[in-house]
């Protein structure tokens, strides 16, 4: 007897579609919280914990502090070492010509 397919593997996936502006407002807010002098991924509280889901991957906190290294790296030392970040990655990945979130 061949195997069969399931059903809810045939059928077209529901993708969510995204303006311009929403793609410009996600980017916006992964771009303010990895930022500044206490960026909101960092971790806090007792026992330490990071909001961020990326946070256990990130050589961003075996590195030197983003907010002071700035101030002595180079320009493209500091792309350098921030592209290795997972969250600029995913930055790099959004662009006003991102439509659609999902396959294809």
């Amino acid at each position: 007897m061949p195997p069969t397919v399931p059903a809810w593997i045939t059928r077209e996936a529901a993708v969510a579609k995204v303006s311009e502006d929403e793609v410009l407002l996600l980017w916006r807010a992964l771009m303010t919280f990895r930022s500044g002098k206490r960026p909101a991924c960092q971790e806090t509280g007792k026992p330490p914990r990071s909001p961020c889901p990326l946070y256990r991957r990130c050589p961003r906190w075996d590195g030197p502090d983003d907010y002071y290294a700035v101030m002595e790296e180079t320009p493209e030392q500091t792309e350098q070492r921030r592209s290795a970040w997972p969250c600029s990655r995913l930055a790099g990945l959004l662009s006003p010509e991102l439509r659609r979130i999902g396959p294809g």
